[in-house]
Formats: structure tokens, C-alpha cells, sequence
């Protein structure tokens, strides 16, 4: 475990996959909770980097508060994630904020954000493992 903490820039946006929110393979978490990720983008800039180094034709559309108390009350015992203006869908390294992170930080109009976690790819397991920062 490390004791840096990296900031970024709110996430405003997800991308969409026709009208479904496009995520990431994410590995259930070495204590067996299950863990949902899904991608954030700060700004245009971020999303048309993803968008560009993406086969899939995906659309942008704003991440609203509503939906992210929705994420939180339908699954309150996993583990639910932003990952936070990743560059592509075959990113090595993600890095990610709990989603009652990011829905405080749109209540607070805040424009940054820590990183709280970090998805590493694992090849063998065709997903990403989630380690807490």
C-alpha cells in the first residue's frame, strides 16, 4: 500500500455504448466483495481520447447525481467505482473514486478529487484487480 494520493479532475461525463454506461472487467476483491466500475470523464478532452483509441462507437452523457445515489442504494454492500478519465479500454493502470466520493464532490461543486483505489489489468484473469490506495 502507498501513501501517495493522486488528485484529478471531477468526472462530469461516462461514456455510452448505445444506452449502456460502458465499465471495465472488474475482478471480484480478495475478501469475495463484489466490486462495479464504470468510466468517468472530466471534461471533452479525457472522453475524446477514450473515444478515439475505442473500436466502439460510444456516445457522452453527463454523470448526474441522481444516478450515482441510485448506484450506491441498489448495491450497499459492493464496492461501486469511477475510474477517473482513463485514456482506453486497454489501459494497464486505472485509477478510480469511490462513487460517494464523486457524488460528494459534484454536492460540494468541488472540481478535484482523489484517487482512492488503483485497477491493475491481470491478463490471466482477462480483468482488473482492485487495490486500495
Amino acid at each position: 500500500m502507498t501513501t501517495s494520493t493522486e488528485t484529478f479532475s471531477t468526472p462530469n461525463y461516462v461514456l455510452l455504448n448505445g444506452k449502456t454506461r460502458i465499465s471495465p472487467t472488474v475482478l471480484p476483491m480478495r475478501s469475495g466483495r463484489a466490486c462495479k466500475a464504470l468510466y468517468g470523464f472530466s471534461d471533452k478532452a479525457p472522453y475524446e481520447t477514450f473515444r478515439a483509441s475505442s473500436e466502439t462507437p460510444l456516445t457522452p452523457f453527463p454523470l448526474v447525481k441522481v444516478y450515482l445515489r441510485t448506484l450506491i442504494e441498489t448495491g450497499p454492500d459492493d464496492l461501486h467505482l469511477v475510474i477517473l478519465d482513463a485514456t482506453g479500454p486497454d489501459d494497464a493502470t486505472l485509477h478510480a473514486a469511490t462513487t460517494e466520493s464523486i457524488l460528494e464532490s459534484h454536492l460540494n461543486q468541488a472540481t478535484a478529487v482523489n484517487a482512492e483505489y488503483v485497477l491493475t489489468f491481470d491478463s490471466q484473469a482477462n480483468g482488473y484487480r482492485v487495490q486500495e490506495i
